[in-house]
């Protein structure tokens, strides 16, 4: 029973027993006056009786009422509203319903002077608008109001609104349902919250506060009792002053199951199963929101005829998605519009802003870039992270990471085109010129001429030459909206030398011709510096989507230099890599030559390292092994002292190819598992898989078979979806000679099946010739010769006519072999010495000893038994490679794998 039950109750029988002495003594007064002795006696006895039993009367009365009264006051302590239905949150419903559970037992006694030591324990469930906030806090209530008996408080602050509630009105309302008459209640805000602690000092009590909008508003309502708990829920994350608080939970977007569970519960769980690819679509256009996902749910459960099918295409137009997301008074629009409509003035700006660019990352220094001054961007971040429009991530780096829902996106977007257009120009001028800046300046890393271009203030933040590449990538598509806003906005310079900058990071991203064309289109560019990079741009492009004549056309138009633009190095370096494209070996080693001296002579060192690169593998093609690992390892050690991570990882990857060549795969392996791990740092998918090729090549060299699948496997698995065909034909190709080794012929010869397909296809003739090359192999080892002929005739021709001195000595090999068999001895024997006197040009000890077994063994079929013997003790002196192998026979042999 409460201290005013009591006080009434004493009340009520003090009143009576007063009454009942003031009528006896009138009535006795009267009765001894008027009669006598006995008669007088029993009148007033009488009269006793009486006004006892009106007594009695008027205290149960009185007692039936105030029962009454205690009652309702108790109904009106407990004020949970009903429960959302609540799914997909389990794992925070428990979390939440642990913490409420823990109510330590009320110490009562004095009022703290200072309500900071108070003792009552505060959760605040923060999170974005629509995340189910209010669902998660009221089922939580439900469950543990068992263990608050002396009442449950709710209100609903109104943060989301216009009109917030006024602390002073909820504490009104609190303290009549404690009991506490209207006359009672202090005028003042701070005397009735001073009387609210005092009232719920010594209870059990759990007070929700429901949509919060500030510490400010929640901080007077806040009991200090340690029975008390406290669930406050917010779109910020409220301090709630210095009172004892609970680690504060934040309700993030649940799974994509957990999604699918949420939007089954409304719309219905048979009709979701019944179309479940349109109810996963559904899900991913409401991004996951529950708001959006009930929102919908109820939509299609109220009717039978709305299918998910319809739903997800009238959700699929994103610029009409958010007027879709209404339902009775739920509507993520008039939500979203209440926050944004309190944003300062440059953070409704920004936050536009940053909708309407390219999706991706954001930072400080995209905001702060778009402001008028860039130390707001800390504020602007902050405010809208706090509000929930903006989500923060954790970072290592210095710098913090932002990013937007989608949802959220398109709601900004559609506020910003509501701007006032001269802010908007504004802003965008602003961050189209940071972009310049700042490309330019990283590219002075790798061009330092534009030095001159770009002051010493474009050093900004944490941006360094070293990790440029990985900047340029991640920045790629918002590069190319500064390159096309700037011709929109009157920079057109700004543009140019934003495209300029870009062309030299063109290994880092990746364009389509079209849009290099688009991208590096001169216009009215007069500077002969800025015309040559947007061409080289257009060319890089088009080799790396193999167009080698469109490149070369730029360079050599009608087959001869532009007179009007001299070439330099850097063009040379383009030149060189479209004829090896054109599987013109010699012409590209003589261009790449050239380059790289004449670039050595300019000190051009970021350019040298890249042609060095090139180089190597030109050199390797033209049976030069040992040449190409010196280039590469030059060209390596440029690129530590540059400290790029991504030229690393790439010079890795070749140098351990060349090494495989060379046949020292123990070396490759660890060069190529530390590319894998670089370019999966960097998050270079397509580099990552192909490392992860090159890796399954040297698995097979060490006859580790498995693995070379595996990493094949891997490597499929990321080029697939990206549409690489030439790499999936190429990762077929691998296959081959593994499924061999396996002897599992049928797995072989459907991998050249595949890769024949996709050869011919793109029209590659020489991994055709690559791939007839192993067909021929696997002729040989199913016991048919004469059927190897003809492919490996095939592979030599393409490779001899490509210049691939490597190509065309490894089928030429095989083709020996075949004529071997066939008692062929003249065609063997032209074959095995024509492949034999090209690995003797380089250092290719260990194809010399191979071939040399296979000459050997023709040799004596044909009954040169002496020259036989003589080349065999030269070879046991001068090779190892050969003693390693007795008796091999290359009807049986695998190569790389012995």
């Amino acid at each position: 029973m409460s201290v005013q039950v009591q006080t009434r109750r004493k009340r009520l029988l003090l009143g009576s027993a007063t009454a009942v002495a003031a009528v006896c003594g009138m009535t006795g007064d009267l009765i001894f006056s008027e009669l006598k002795d006995e008669w007088a006696l029993g009148a007033f006895a009488g009269a006793a009786v009486v006004v006892a039993g009106l007594t009695l009367l008027l205290y149960r009365h009185s007692a039936d009422d105030l029962a009454v009264s205690v009652r309702a006051g108790l109904e009106q302590r407990h004020q949970l509203p009903p429960e959302h239905l609540l799914v997909g949150r389990e794992t925070l419903s428990s979390s939440l319903i642990e913490r409420l559970r823990d109510v330590p037992t009320p110490t009562g006694g004095t009022l703290p002077a200072d309500t900071s030591t108070g003792q009552c324990a505060v959760t605040v469930v923060h999170g974005a608008a629509g995340t189910g906030k209010t669902a998660l806090a009221l089922h939580a209530a439900h469950r543990v109001k068992e263990h608050y008996p002396d009442g449950q408080l709710y209100v609903d602050l109104r943060g989301g609104t216009a009109t917030p509630r006024d602390s002073g009105e909820v504490l009104e309302e609190f303290l009549r349902n404690l009991g506490t008459a209207q006359e009672d209640i202090p005028r003042s805000v701070d005397d009735r919250a001073t009387r609210f602690r005092s009232l719920t000092n010594a209870m059990r009590l759990l007070v929700v506060l429901d949509n919060a909008h500030s510490t400010e508003q929640i901080q007077p309502l806040l009991p200090v009792g340690a029975g008390c708990s406290v669930l406050v829920t917010s779109r910020r994350n409220l301090s709630a002053g210095n009172i004892t608080r609970r680690r504060p939970l934040k309700v993030e977007l649940p799974a994509v199951d957990q999604a699918l569970e949420i939007f089954s519960a409304h719309a219905g769980r048979e009709r979701v199963a019944a179309e479940p690819a349109a109810a996963l679509d559904i899900v991913q256009f409401c991004g996951r929101l529950p708001l959006a996902l009930r929102i919908v749910g109820k939509k299609i459960g109220e009717r039978e005829d709305l299918t998910l099918r319809r739903m997800r295409a009238r959700l699929a137009d994103e610029q009409a998605r958010l007027h879709e997301l209404v339902y009775e008074n739920d509507s993520l629009q008039t939500c979203l519009s209440l926050i944004y409509r309190d944003l300062p003035e440059h953070a409704q700006q920004a936050f536009g802003l940053m909708a309407s660019l390219p999706v991706g990352t954001l930072t400080d220094w995209h905001v702060g870039r778009s402001l008028p001054t860039p130390a707001m961007a800390g504020g602007v971040c902050d405010e809208l992270v706090g509000v929930g429009l903006m989500e923060a991530h954790r970072s290592d780096d210095a710098e913090p990471t932002y990013s937007l829902h989608d949802l959220v996106r398109v709601f900004a977007r559609e506020q910003y085109e509501g701007l006032p257009p001269e802010e908007r120009r504004s802003a965008e001028r602003r961050l189209v010129a940071a972009y310049r800046e700042v490309v330019v300046y990283l590219a002075t890393g790798r061009a330092p001429e534009l030095g001159t271009e770009t002051p010493p203030s474009a050093l900004l933040g944490d941006l360094r030459h070293e990790t440029a590449g990985s900047w340029i990538a991640e920045e790629n598509e918002r590069i190319q909206w500064a390159i096309t806003r700037a011709r929109r906005l009157d920079m057109e310079p700004e543009g140019a030398e934003i495209a300029e900058g870009l062309t030299y990071f063109l290994d880092d991203v990746n364009l389509s011709p079209d849009s290099a064309r688009y991208l590096f289109d001169e216009r009215a560019e007069q500077r002969i510096r800025v015309v040559r990079s947007l061409r080289r741009g257009r060319a890089v492009v088009a080799l790396g989507n193999q167009l080698p004549d469109a490149a070369l056309e730029l360079f050599l138009p009608g087959g001869s230099p532009d007179p009007a633009i001299p070439l330099t190095a850097r063009d040379r370096m383009v030149i060189a890599r479209a004829y090896a494209a054109k599987s013109d070996y010699p012409a590209a080693l003589d261009h790449m030559t050239t380059a790289v001296g004449e670039l050595r002579a300019e000190n051009d060192a970021w350019h040298v390292q890249a042609s060095l690169e090139k180089l190597g593998e030109f050199q390797r093609w033209r049976g030069q092994p040992e040449k190409a690992e010196e280039s590469q390892r030059e060209a390596l050690q440029l690129a530590e002292g540059f400290g790029d991570r991504r030229a690393q990882a790439r010079l890795r990857r070749t140098l351990a190819e060349t090494l495989g060549y060379l046949r020292r795969p123990e070396e490759a392996a660890p060069l190529l598992e530390q590319a894998i791990r670089d370019f999966g740092v960097l998050n270079d998918r397509v580099w990552e898989a192909r490392s992860l090729y090159a890796l399954g090549k040297i698995y097979r060299m060490l006859a580790r078979r498995q693995d070379a699948l595996e990493a094949y496997d891997k490597a499929e698995d990321i080029l697939g979806p990206m549409g690489e065909r030439q790499w999936i034909g190429r990762i077929d190709n691998a296959r081959i000679r593994v499924y061999i080794g396996m002897e599992r012929f049928d797995n072989a010869w459907a991998s050249a099946q595949a890769a024949l397909g996709l050869f011919r296809e793109l029209g590659d003739d020489m991994w055709c010739a690559h791939t007839q090359r192993d067909v021929g192999l696997l002729h040989l080892r199913q016991g048919r010769p004469g059927e190897a002929l003809a492919p490996l005739t095939e592979a030599i021709e393409v490779t001899r006519r490509a210049g691939d001195a490597y190509g065309e000595a490894m089928a030429r090999h095989l083709r020996g072999v075949a004529h071997r068999e066939l008692s062929q001895t003249d065609a063997a024997r032209s074959d095995l010495e024509t492949a034999l006197a090209v690995y003797q040009g380089g250092a290719y000890d260990w194809n010399q000893a191979v071939v040399l077994h296979d000459l050997i063994t023709a040799l004596r079929a044909d009954g040169a038994f002496a020259e036989a013997d003589r080349m065999e003790a030269s070879a046991i002196s001068t090779n190892p490679a050969f003693v390693r192998m007795p008796g091999r026979d290359g009807t049986q042999a695998i190569p790389d794998e012995d």
